[in-house]
């Protein structure tokens, strides 16, 4: 049982969306198929955010900001639009919350409102997943 719960907490931290199917087909239960994926994703963004300064290096943030500017992209346009907010929100949904908070500290976001705000929308978007697959768990197998 163990196995499953760190491989739950493994893809909150990889991808979030994949978590709450994994965790239906292993019949766990989805209140804690929520809170471990949403671990998952809050441990991935918040070590990524506590290495600041080497993922900021890693990334070459002079090169890769000036690029991501530049190109005025989707995610860019998230950025620009509704700042740490938004993106902490949406972050986690469309990149995965690690990604999301090296792009986030590649912009410019204070690192401690990046953690809330990421924390927040894996919260968020992990009882979304969960809530929707064990409806659908329900509605195909009647109760």
């Amino acid at each position: 049982m163990i196995v499953r719960w760190l491989t739950v907490f493994a893809l909150g931290v990889a991808e979030l969306w994949a978590a709450a199917p994994f965790g239906a087909l292993w019949r766990m239960d989805p209140l804690m198929v929520w809170l471990v994926a949403a671990g998952g994703a809050i441990t991935g963004g918040t070590v990524v955010v506590l290495l600041g300064d080497w993922v900021r290096r890693w990334l070459g943030l002079r090169r890769r900001q000036e690029r991501l500017v530049a190109r005025r992209g989707p995610l860019y346009r998230v950025w620009q639009r509704q700042g740490v907010v938004g993106w902490g929100l949406l972050a986690p949904l469309l990149i995965g919350s690690p990604l999301g908070a090296a792009f986030g500290l590649l912009l410019g976001a204070p690192a401690r409102r990046l953690i809330i705000w990421l924390g927040i929308g894996s919260l968020l978007w992990s009882l979304v997943f969960s809530t929707l697959v064990a409806l659908g768990k329900m509605a195909l197998t009647g109760g």
